[in-house]
């Protein structure tokens, strides 16, 4: 079983949550996305058009990953 990568979009993703002390799920609780969709977005098996521009704006990301 390989292992899933994070896309470049999720790795920044991941940086600004651990600047911020903050888990996935708290971010997920604390902005009502969905977990399992926060992470298809961040493993790039969804491309969460929904979601992306709000975690980005959310989290200061310039949305060139």
């Amino acid at each position: 079983m390989r292992l899933k990568e994070l896309t470049p979009f999720g790795v920044e993703v991941k940086k600004r949550l651990i600047d911020r002390r903050m888990s996935n799920s708290e971010f997920c609780k604390k902005y009502n996305i969905p977990m399992n969709r926060f992470s298809e977005i961040l493993y790039g098996s969804r491309p969460g058009n929904k979601y992306r521009d709000r975690i980005a704006a959310l989290l200061g990301i310039e949305e060139a990953a």
